[in-house]
């Protein structure tokens, strides 16, 4: 049988059955091709931890007179599907995390959108349970805070860190108001190690809290990037601490003993200042009306200095004082008149007592002052110039000691006569 064109049947049927097989033929082909690819690069799936999540958009917030604290969502887990040749080769460097602000919910949350920088097309990335970045919002808001310079290091020999002053003495700051409700000062270092000259330098502003530590945060801002310092070196000069007391204990009671530290002390200031200086005069203590003993610390560095003098070394810093108050007693010396002496016998009297033994005198003072004393410390004797041979009743005379008071004036009867 033929057809309108000249073909049979038979002729159609094998070319329709020709290009079934040309078609299986493609198929057959990218199937083996995919079997060879897989089995020779097979898809993984590879896990990265601690992705840092970078922030876009801050100002969304900023420009609303926030600021913010990150709450949870600085970094990210994900896992990432695709062929081996290309995920094992990865790092966390070649992903990019970004929260932006632009997207913050009304609970105060920012979706995290985890990128590849390459191959993004033929990788699936998912997140890992942290997919949100928290934050806590805080008013902006502006303070003024000190300035204090730190001289680091220690000048050369004979020098002191003097004056020292910083431009600006003030600075203000802006951040969030958690962190800034805790500052304290602002502070700039300068070193001064073995330096014997006046230092001009500069140093960046650092934010300190009350307890010490540093403030840092990205949302602070200072309104200046440099602190431009002066230090003044002065040299040092060893004068003398002077101290003395008013007053008197109350009735009754003793100042056995008044002694302060140091006696000598080191400073440091001005040379025109310096020359003048060789001692330093404290404010008398008063021990009026004291029962007991009585101790202090002055403090040199509270306003007891004159100005523009200043201790140069700092375990100095303090004058400790003492006053010793005991309770007054009275103590009894007896004694016998082999201990009296006998002064101005010009006549080379013969001299005798009424009495041989039985002799005393009554010492107040304070218990450790008395208790150890003997009549010889108070060397008795008599004076009989100008008397004639005979009966005299004449004054015993004691010689003074420290802290003690003799009592009434002692009579003695002596019987002169002349040596034949």
């Amino acid at each position: 049988m033929y057809l309108k064109n000249g073909r049979t049947c038979c002729e159609m049927k094998s070319q329709k059955n020709n290009m079934w097989m040309k078609i299986l033929s493609v198929v057959i082909a990218v199937l083996i091709w995919l079997f060879v690819a897989n089995t020779n690069d097979p898809v993984v799936t590879k896990r990265f931890y601690s992705i840092p999540v970078k922030v876009m958009n801050e100002d969304a917030l900023t420009k609303r007179g926030y600021a913010y604290e990150i709450l949870d969502g600085e970094e990210v887990n994900i896992t990432v599907k695709g062929k081996s040749s290309i995920v094992r080769s990865m790092g966390i460097s070649d992903f990019q995390a970004i929260a932006d602000f632009s997207k913050l919910s009304k609970v105060d949350a920012v979706p995290i959108d985890v990128t590849a920088k390459k191959y993004s097309d033929q990788l699936d990335i998912t997140l890992g349970t942290t997919n949100t970045m928290k934050i806590k919002k805080d008013e902006v808001v502006t303070i003024s805070v000190p300035v204090n310079v730190t001289a680091k290091g220690d000048p050369a020999e004979g020098y002191a860190v003097g004056r020292v002053t910083s431009t600006p003495n003030l600075i203000k700051v802006s951040g969030p108001e958690n962190l800034l409700s805790s500052a304290k000062e602002i502070r700039a270092t300068v070193s001064v190690d073995g330096i014997s000259h006046d230092v001009t330098a500069t140093d960046k502003p650092v934010l300190y809290d009350e307890e010490g530590k540093k403030i840092i945060s990205n949302q602070i801002e200072f309104d200046t990037a440099s602190i431009g310092i002066y230090i003044e070196l002065w040299k040092t000069k060893t004068v003398d601490v002077k101290l003395s007391y008013t007053g008197e204990p109350a009735k009754n009671y003793h100042l056995v003993s008044f002694d302060y530290e140091p006696k000598q002390i080191t400073i440091a200031a001005p040379d025109d200042m310096l020359e003048s200086l060789d001692s330093i005069t404290l404010d008398s203590v008063s021990i009026e009306g004291l029962t007991e003993d009585y101790e202090k610390d002055i403090d040199l560095t509270q306003t007891v200095l004159p100005d523009n003098v200043i201790l140069a070394n700092d375990d100095t810093s303090d004058v400790k004082v003492k006053a010793t108050i005991e309770k007054i007693t009275s103590h009894k010396l007896s004694f016998t008149k082999k201990d009296i002496n006998i002064t101005n016998n010009t006549n080379n009297y013969k001299v005798s007592f009424d009495k041989d033994n039985d002799y005393s005198i009554l010492v107040d003072g304070a218990a450790s002052a008395v208790k150890n004393l003997d009549i010889k410390d108070f060397v008795p004797w008599i004076d009989i110039n100008g008397l004639e041979p005979g009966t005299h009743e004449v004054s015993l005379h004691v010689k003074d000691v420290e802290g003690v008071t003799v009592g009434a004036t002692t009579k003695l009867k002596i019987t002169l006569k002349e040596n034949n």
